[in-house]
């Protein structure tokens, strides 16, 4: 099977593009995140649901924010677990190296809690899998987070500026809260994208 390669250009068209669509969405699906996570065994569901939104983000559609209550999500709350215990530890003893290798190691995996939910891998078999489906474009996806990152600094650093000339709390506020929910949206969409082109990397 050939290994499909992360196109650079693609992923941050199609990022901004599912970001910017579902923004709406995503804002009221944290909220309700937010407001519900102090409810037992509710919670790891719907903290299980926002993990996995860049897999529906990346089918195309609107993002339903009440959809992070769907009891699917709170049958997968053992395997989410276990996958999330085998990954940390690894990843906090590669930061340990100088950094690079934990870095290395959270991209190879970035796939992993996809693969265990929506193709129905068991936790090992997800981690392998997300392993699988990165080899060879870890770097891309290095340079696409890069991207946003300094991007989004920049325009947080204008409008800052730009707010700060103004002087006025409440367009402040609004202003960086409309940034805010945009490149949480946008972040969660270059998951999205990661994961409508590579997810079929594996045999």
């Amino acid at each position: 099977m050939e290994m499909k390669k992360l196109d650079f250009a693609e992923t941050l068209k199609e990022s901004i593009e599912i970001g910017v669509k579902n923004a709406p969405s995503v804002v009221v699906a944290v909220a309700l995140w937010l407001v519900t996570i102090w409810i037992p065994y509710i919670n790891i569901g719907t903290t299980i649901a926002i993990s996995l939104l860049p897999v529906e983000l990346a089918k195309g559609n609107v993002v339903n924010p009440l959809s992070i209550f769907d009891s699917k999500y709170r049958r997968y709350m053992g395997e989410y677990l276990i996958t999330a215990g085998l990954m940390v530890i690894p990843i906090y003893i590669a930061f340990i190296f100088l950094i690079i290798p934990g870095i290395v190691l959270s991209l190879s995996w970035a796939l992993a809690f996809y693969f265990l939910i929506d193709k129905g891998k068991n936790p090992m078999q997800a981690i392998k899998a997300s392993n699988d489906a990165t080899y060879g474009n870890k770097w891309t996806m290095f340079f696409v987070m890069l991207v946003f990152i300094v991007i989004a600094g920049i325009v947080l650093g204008i409008i800052s500026l730009v707010c700060s000339a103004i002087n006025v709390g409440f367009i402040t506020f609004v202003v960086m809260f409309i940034f805010i929910v945009l490149a949480a949206s946008i972040r969660m969409a270059i998951d999205a994208s990661f994961w409508k082109q590579m997810q079929n990397n594996v045999e």
